[in-house]
């Protein structure tokens, strides 16, 4: 690897480390301080069920809306509220992580990866987030708070597909990575072009498009159950120069 580049391991949140939606996490929160009304809850928490099941231009519009609607419920409230909200968020669907996490992030750290969380939910609940999981790089939805107080417009909606890899992009600037050794994980379309850009993409119980684009590409495949082993055989493999495809078994260095 040449003198002063790193690998890399890029990961998605939502449904991926995590079962739930942070952003309708903090939603939730702030409805119980009564900073939002139930029916704004409800109908973000549709925008994001619909997106789920949409592809291509239709996603990306919905992501969109949903953005832009998470936006508007926060318009007027100060940065220091939402940031508390989102502590206490954390505190209490911090249990909710994927068993597997802890064990995930000790194998990409044995293999010398620098961890990135890349996540559409909204920054202030993701910077607590890896906070806690002793990641210091991570990027979420950003929403302008100029002095301190949301106005309701949306800065950085990295939910969008091909927002995320510009995100990187910006994350990463000044250092020089090794993409060949890096790794990413996700599980739904907006992680696609985070998956084509490393040696070692890993569909993490894919959404149907991105699962279909996954076995079209042969990137590996796995499941809550699967995913730690999967993911040391696949960077074993890519040290070796000799990358395991998903419908190798897996087995150790």
């Amino acid at each position: 690897m040449p003198t002063g580049s790193r690998a890399i391991a890029v990961l998605d949140v939502d449904g991926t480390l995590t079962p739930s939606m942070l952003g309708i996490e903090l939603l939730r929160t702030l409805h119980g301080d009564g900073a939002c009304q139930a029916t704004e809850l409800d109908a973000l928490n549709a925008l994001v069920d619909r997106s789920r099941s949409e592809r291509g231009t239709s996603c990306a519009r919905t992501i969109a809306e949903a953005n832009h609607g998470f936006a508007a419920v926060l318009a007027g409230l100060s940065a220091a509220r939402v940031a508390d909200a989102a502590r206490r968020t954390w505190c209490r669907v911090e249990a909710d992580l994927f068993p597997f996490v802890p064990d995930l992030l000790s194998t990409l750290r044995s293999h010398g990866l620098h961890i990135v969380l890349l996540s559409g939910s909204p920054h202030e609940v993701i910077r607590v987030m890896a906070a806690r999981l002793g990641v210091r790089a991570c990027q979420g939805a950003v929403m302008a708070a100029p002095g301190g107080v949301y106005n309701g417009r949306v800065r950085l909606p990295t939910g969008i597909p091909g927002v995320k890899r510009r995100t990187l992009g910006t994350l990463l600037r000044g250092h020089r990575v090794d993409l060949a050794r890096s790794y990413a994980l996700g599980n739904s379309a907006a992680d696609a072009q985070i998956l084509q850009l490393v040696g070692v993409p890993v569909a993490f119980e894919p959404e149907r498009g991105l699962r279909e684009r996954a076995e079209r590409a042969a990137w590996h495949i796995a499941d809550r159950h699967s995913v730690v082993a999967r993911t040391h055989a696949a960077l074993c493999g890519a040290e070796r120069g000799e990358p395991v495809t998903r419908e190798e078994e897996v087995t150790g260095c």
